[in-house]
């Protein structure tokens, strides 16, 4: 390879590092702003390319507000999809959608540094009264279906966390994390 191609492929690396937060050397993806469609396209488009590479440990690290379900969901389906092992890492702050994606990893690691919320649905909704009825009803099933899935990947019941996230909005120090299974190890 020449060297202009060299010095071309490492500006491209530079530019995915510090703009996407995606270090493809190291095979670690930041996601480190609000879960949007974006955040999946970006992630699936980084995980595919190391991928192809190898199938050798991908790190996730998250300091997240939380954003879209449904985009986080997307997320975790592509973590669970890959053949790759993936560890998941807290920092800073684990919160809302970003819950979810957090305990879907094969390892899951956390920052004694980190806070993680979790919380009920938010949404706003205008329309008819069908309408507004049909989001109401989708968003309890989804907070059902989120509490299932917390439950299968840590060792807290789906009634702890419905209970725990209904009316309030639930803190967790990293310590507590370990306790119900949200991760495996403080760091």
């Amino acid at each position: 390879m020449s060297k202009n191609k060299d010095m071309e492929l490492e500006k491209l690396r530079l530019c995915y590092h510090f703009e996407d937060g995606v270090n493809f050397r190291d095979r670690i993806i930041q996601l480190d702003n609000e879960i949007t469609e974006d955040s999946f396209s970006l992630f699936d488009a980084a995980l595919s390319e190391m991928e192809r590479g190898s199938k050798k440990t991908v790190t996730v690290r998250i300091n997240s507000p939380g954003g879209s379900v449904y985009d986080a969901l997307a997320i975790i389906g592509r973590i669970s999809s890959s053949p790759c092992r993936i560890i998941t890492e807290g920092y800073g702050h684990v919160m809302s959608a970003a819950t979810l994606l957090l305990a879907s990893g094969r390892k899951r690691r956390i920052s004694k540094y980190c806070v993680f919320m979790a919380h009920q649905m938010t949404y706003h909704v205008m329309g008819s009264h069908g309408d507004t009825k049909e989001e109401v009803e989708q968003v309890e099933r989804q907070e059902r279906q989120w509490c299932d899935w917390m439950a299968e990947l840590c060792n807290k019941d789906a009634d702890f966390w419905y209970n725990s996230t209904y009316k309030r909005n639930l803190y967790l120090t990293a310590e507590q994390c370990l306790e119900y299974g949200i991760v495996d190890e403080i760091f």
